[in-house]
């Protein structure tokens, strides 16, 4: 349908164009008569070519060319006519015998001039509607050609399938001469050119080839070298690369996406020009880019649905009790402290006797049944002369006895799985390399700046520079590392104990015993300790107001009031007579919004009182949400007037019901090293100035001519200097300390909530007197009012444990109730000079600290959770490298 359409147009674009050089109305006949002639040709020609008589169109369209050398269009016709008479004259074979001649056609002539038309009103519709028909013409030609083309197409895709390449050549063939190359057949000549270059392709590889070409083709390449001497590296490279195109191809097409892409990565590094490589790595990122979009999906809903489950209050889910360390010593230890020996006397033994008399008799009473019975006790080291033991006790257990022993001879002993050892001091000092952290350095010693710097005194310039901190050198946190290990119980005294800190590693000269206490020391203080503090804050809130009042208003004794300048009587806007009443009675019930401020201490106005009247200009203080719901912006419900007997009344009905909540979760994290400070916040920001200016005052003069008292006075109220900052919500300071045992967790607790009370204006007005007004301008001074809710505590809780506080709840409730005297007593109508309003803000704010060991890779680190192994490593699954973006997979 749009083919014939685009066909249409153009050939009546054609018809017009020829109509166009037509001249108007007024032109001479003779033009007219040319015209004419130019649409026959035009039209015989057509017809002509249509019929396949090429000699007549031709002729026609040379003699319409003489007509209009101008015309394109005609140009361009008469060169395909031409051409396709000389395809035709080509192709025809030889003659054997005279061809018989076609009956002649009669040569179109000029036809005479008509005569004109007595009474035509427009010469050219007739020539408008025969381009129509050359139009419809033209069109039914085209799509029969293409028509015939595209069977033609179909009929050489059979050939190709049946593998008769040159016969579906020579159909592809017939079907370009049916078609005029133009913008309507343009997409399918080129479909049948391609389908003919894949044809002749095929028919290449399968018929053999000329031999005279083929000894040609030789003869060329007998004088070229072969590739195997001239490239042998390109030929290993071309075949590795086809053998990784296989591969990326395979993993491909089998799913494994991110292995096809290292694969084709390969290749590109290999062949940076390969286009397949290219083409699959595009078409690789482009799924990945299809899914990125999946991913952002599942995270928000994954996100959302968390929140939704952090509702659920914490539960009961684990009962973990505390693992004990087993390092191998426990057996002989519960041997020294359970063998109890009766009696011991020994005056003046050497040590070693001592020592095989203690191990025999640890034999005999060995009550803990643990094969072998008794202690080995041996005396290692080279033997010298000590001084005699002497030691009298009973019934002491035998770890006290050796303590004894070894302290009267300077030796000392160290425990061992199957044996105890007795060693002298001198002879049992080695020398240990303990690397050591500068953090941990800095934990040990808290040195963090030279002596010097450390006792410099403060400035007593405020303003000056601050000093600048130099590190401590290595002797100074040499001597602070061993003044902390001294403190924590190692014994420097013994002869020949070193220690030196080269600022990586603390290099020490002690015994076994005090080498292995330093390095538990250092792994106390090496150890990474950090907390995860997740506040849980449940922030449940809700404003009710209940209202039901009546106002009346009765006057009587109207009178009419008059303009005293004309002696008219004053109408409203609505026109009717304004009144002034002898009587005038009205109640005085409030409602909730008229009984309360709501958060502040009333509204300041600028007053200007002049000869023209009085202008005020309010203006309140700064206000924030969150107080007792007071209805205050709600309207009236409604107001009824009427008269009776003489009187006016009105009633002013105020009826209100209102329900106002917020619900507010937040559950913050935030990881802490053991021993720093955590602070969350949860507020608003209230900024407000602490520090006003003075109020200028400025006096005006009187110009000539004018009264003194005109005089302008100008009053600038004070303008804010100074402003602080206040958080108004809900505040938590933490500070988390591991113990020892690497299981409970120590919190000091803060929690804050301040909350916003409202304003209260400081100062007075300040008044400006002229001889013809005044102005008060109030003093503008506004400073809030907190009030705070704060609690400080100290708690131990296990790993993953959850602590909660509350307490943190307030209901505040205003009520107003109000009345007529004596008419507000009346049963049953008594209600309606009554006005009754209840305004109530509850909330209760609950706060659940939960505090998790967590290991440097960011997982629990004790905890045993679904799917993470404690002291896992998170990380983003994909990193940046300079290559591109790369995707972790688990090893």
């Amino acid at each position: 349908m749009n083919t014939t359409r685009a066909t249409k147009i153009l050939l009546l674009g054609l018809g017009i164009a020829l109509i166009s050089s037509i001249p108007s109305p007024v032109a001479t006949l003779h033009a007219d008569d040319t015209t004419d002639l130019k649409i026959r040709l035009m039209s015989d020609a057509l017809q002509a070519r249509d019929a396949g008589d090429l000699v007549t169109a031709r002729a026609n369209l040379e003699r319409l060319v003489e007509l209009a050398p101008d015309d394109a269009s005609v140009r361009r016709l008469l060169e395909a006519v031409r051409a396709e008479q000389a395809r035709r004259e080509a192709d025809r074979p030889a003659p054997q015998q005279p061809a018989p001649q076609p009956a002649p056609q009669p040569q179109p002539t000029p036809a005479p001039p008509p005569a004109p038309a007595p009474s035509t009103p427009s010469p050219n519709a007739g020539l408008m509607a025969e381009a129509e028909s050359l139009v419809a013409i033209e069109v039914d030609r085209i799509e029969a050609n293409m028509a015939a083309a595209r069977e033609m197409q179909e009929m050489a895709r059979r050939q190709v399938r049946q593998r008769n390449y040159r016969a579906a050549i020579g159909t592809i063939d017939q079907a370009l001469a049916l078609l005029e190359p133009n913008r309507l057949t343009q997409s399918l000549i080129s479909e049948l050119n391609r389908e003919r270059a894949q044809a002749a392709v095929s028919l290449a590889r399968e018929e053999p080839m000329d031999p005279a070409e083929a000894q040609a083709m030789a003869a060329r390449e007998a004088n070229l070298l072969p590739l195997q001497e001239t490239s042998p590296n390109y030929l290993a490279l071309q075949a590795r690369v086809n053998e990784l195109l296989l591969k990326g191809r395979s993993q491909y097409v089998g799913g494994d996406i991110t292995g096809a892409e290292e694969t084709f990565k390969q290749v590109e590094a290999m062949d940076p020009d390969n286009v397949q490589a290219k083409a699959f790595l595009i078409r690789i990122a482009r799924e990945r880019g299809s899914m990125a979009f999946l991913n952002r999906e599942k995270t928000r809903e994954q996100m959302l649905e968390e929140v939704n489950r952090a509702w659920q209050r914490p539960g009961i889910y684990a009962d973990r009790e505390i693992d004990e360390v087993d390092d191998g010593l426990e057996d002989i230890r519960r041997k020294l402290d359970e063998i109890i020996i009766p009696t011991i006397n020994f005056s003046g033994l050497e040590l070693n006797r001592v020592i095989n008399t203690l191990s025999a008799i640890s034999e005999e009473f060995d009550p803990t049944g643990i094969e072998p019975r008794g202690v080995n006790i041996v005396l290692v080291g080279r033997p010298r002369a000590d001084q005699p033991i002497s030691l009298s006790v009973r019934n002491m257990s035998l770890r006290r006895i050796i303590e004894y022993v070894v302290d009267q001879a300077g030796y000392e002993y160290i425990l061992q799985p199957d044996a105890v050892e007795i060693r002298s001091i001198e002879d049992s000092l080695i020398t240990e390399v303990l690397p050591v952290t500068q953090a941990t350095v800095r934990r040990l010693t808290a040195l963090g700046v030279g002596p010097a710097a450390a006792a410099a005194p403060a400035q007593d310039d405020p303003f000056a520079a601050p000093a600048q901190d130099t590190p401590a050198s290595a002797g100074a946190q040499s001597d602070a590392i061993r003044n902390f290990l001294s403190q924590a119980g190692v014994n420097f005294n013994i002869p020949g104990t070193r220690m030196v800190y080269d600022g990586s590693a603390i290099i020490v000269t002690q015994t076994p015993r005090e080498i292995q206490r330093i390095r538990n020391i250092l792994l106390r203080y090496s150890e990474i300790r950090q907390v995860e503090i997740e506040a849980k804050f449940m922030d449940v809130s809700e404003g009710a107001l209940e209202e039901l009042g009546f106002n009346w208003n009765l006057r009587g004794g109207g009178r009419p009031a008059f303009d005293p300048t004309t002696g008219l009587p004053l109408i409203d806007s609505s026109g009717n007579p304004i009144l002034n009443y002898r009587q005038n009675f009205q109640s005085a019930n409030r409602n909730l919004a008229q009984a309360f401020t709501g958060g502040q201490t009333g509204t300041s106005a600028i007053t200007i009182v002049d000869q023209t009247g009085t202008f005020t200009f309010p203006f309140g203080a700064p206000n924030i949400p969150g107080t007792v719901v007071l209805g205050s912006g709600a309207p009236d419900f409604a107001t009824i007037s009427g008269v009776i007997s003489g009187f006016d009344v009105g009633v002013v009905i105020r009826a209100l019901s209102q329900r106002a909540g917020t619900d507010l979760l937040s559950a913050p994290k935030v990881t802490v090293l053991s021993g720093n400070q955590a602070s969350i916040r949860v507020a608003q920001e209230l900024r407000y100035p602490d520090q006003y200016g003075d109020i200028q005052s400025e006096v005006g003069t009187a110009g000539v001519g004018q009264a003194a008292g005109s005089a302008g006075v100008t009053i600038t109220a004070g303008t804010p200097q100074d402003f602080q900052t206040r958080n108004v919500g809900v505040e938590l300071d933490v500070t988390p300390t591991v113990e020892e045992d690497d299981y409970t967790i120590s919190l000091d607790l803060n929690p804050r909530v301040t909350e916003f009370e409202g304003f209260v204006e400081y100062g007075g007005p300040s008044v400006a007197l002229t001889g013809t007004g005044s102005v008060t301008v109030p003093s503008g001074f506004f400073q809030p009012i907190f009030s705070v809710r704060e609690v400080s505590t100290r708690v131990s809780i296990w790993d993953g444990a959850t602590v909660v506080m509350g307490g943190l709840t307030r209901e505040e409730i205003r009520l107003t109730s109000d009345k007529v005297p004596v008419l507000g007593d009346i049963p049953l109508l008594g209600r309606f000079f009554r006005s009754k309003g209840e305004g109530s803000q509850k909330r209760n704010l609950l706060i659940f600290v939960t505090a998790n060991l967590v290991s440097p890779g960011g997982s629990p680190k004790n905890q045993q959770l679904s799917g993470v192994p404690p002291s896992s490593v998170f990380q983003n699954p994909t990193i940046v490298t300079p290559g591109g973006a790369e995707s972790r997979t688990n090893r």
